[in-house]
């Protein structure tokens, strides 16, 4: 059995924290933000072994040793997985991710650009897979989470834009005709639109935190607000639902809803795929019409997942999806026997994983790859980790 340690690639964003990932994968600083550690096999990130030898190039030696024949047959020879851990200073950009089906034709539909050498950050798609997502809390989270009701929507509006709402939102049919109108306003009428809407924030009796520790709609907005200006996503929490994780707790991002993560820290385990249709607080690119298609239209209640336990004795976090399941194990032993591949990430404390004659040793912050085996392995932890599995059988 070869268990590797992979060390991840650490994404500089601007909404990233300063210290969190420094601070749990113990390297030192650069003085910017530090957003996203990757730990897959995606061409945007990819983790590699202590050698310098890319996970994907010891996947693609020996496909079948490695994925077995469960996760070839259902899904190639590529590691259907991305473990991350966010590191959430301020809001990321209202986005939403594609079905598998969205994914495909889109990718096929910018297959000229790119054969004309067009940048991957002025295309909608990075590739032709579907993203699904689940973020559990490390720290207290703050999120957006799909739309509201068009009735909630409609009152939020009324209240805090009452002269716009009648000029340019009162005879909207739906959450789809709404945010369609809002996000192809002229630049001049935004402008009077948002300068109305922060009038009536500022003398609101609304909180802007929640003990401190969770950001209330009018919280977003006001750190939303001095970073993007004249942007419809500015008054996006007021449409789409605010939602609050305890540590510990964690939120399944099913394709084609609207979210945004505000703040916190978190681990997020997501399908293969880069795939973003963003909506507004970012200065990437914001297709509307293409983020229209594929985004879900309607309310939709926050799907802040199930635990249970599983045979093997850990914690699953619930997710209805095919693509993956994302575990924790708490200090304490377990014996695994499953034919899948699987990546184990130590947050606290320490771990020890492999056979009585073949193991690692995890410290805080460590990765490992384990590869598909049909023989037991025992993870003995002291503190926590996470493992990421690709399902043994369907739903």
């Amino acid at each position: 059995m070869e268990i590797k340690k992979i060390k991840g690639v650490i994404k500089e964003y601007d909404w990233g924290s300063l210290d969190f990932l420094p601070s749990l994968f113990k390297y030192k600083s650069n003085g910017k933000p530090q957003a996203e550690a990757w730990f897959g096999t995606h061409p945007s990130g990819e983790a590699v072994l202590e050698d310098g030898t890319l996970l994907s190039e010891l996947i693609k030696s020996n496909p079948e040793k490695y994925l077995g024949k469960i996760c070839i047959d259902r899904l190639g020879d590529k590691l259907p997985l991305l473990l991350k851990v966010l590191a959430i200073r301020t809001p990321l950009s209202i986005q939403c991710h594609p079905t598998r089906e969205q994914a495909k034709a889109g990718f096929a539909k910018e297959a000229p650009l790119r054969e004309k050498g067009v940048l991957p950050k002025d295309l909608n798609y990075q590739d032709d897979n579907q993203k699904a997502e689940v973020l559990y809390a490390l720290t207290p989270v703050t999120a957006m989470c799909g739309f509201r009701s068009f009735e909630a929507i409609n009152y939020n509006l009324k209240k805090l834009i009452p002269s716009a709402f009648e000029s340019y939102f009162e005879s909207s049919k739906d959450i789809a005709d709404l945010f369609y109108r809002l996000y192809t306003l002229d630049v001049d009428s935004l402008k009077g639109v948002i300068d109305e809407f922060l009038a009536n924030i500022e003398k609101s009796e609304e909180e802007s935190t929640i003990n401190g520790s969770y950001l209330t709609a009018r919280g977003i907005v006001e750190n939303v607000y001095p970073l993007y200006g004249v942007d419809p996503g500015v008054l996006m929490p007021y449409l789409l639902n605010v939602i609050h994780l305890r540590p510990g707790e964690a939120v399944y991002l099913k394709p084609t809803v609207l979210h945004a993560y505000v703040k916190g820290n978190g681990v997020e385990l997501m399908s293969l795929s880069d795939n973003v249709l963003r909506g507004g607080l970012t200065h990437k690119k914001v297709d509307v019409p293409e983020l229209i298609s594929v985004m879900t239209k309607s309310a939709s209640s926050p799907n802040i997942c199930k635990k249970s336990t599983d045979r093997f004795l850990r914690e699953r976090i619930e997710t209805p999806t095919d693509d993956f399941n994302l575990l924790v194990l708490k200090s304490g032993s377990y014996d695994i026997n499953e034919a899948v591949p699987s990546l184990i990430l130590c947050t606290d404390g320490v771990a020890r994983v492999g056979t009585s004659n073949d193991h690692i040793e995890l410290k805080e912050g460590e990765c490992c790859f384990v590869p598909s085996c049909d023989e037991e392995y025992h993870v003995r932890v002291n503190g926590k980790v996470f493992q990421a599995v690709v399902p043994e059988t369907l739903k």
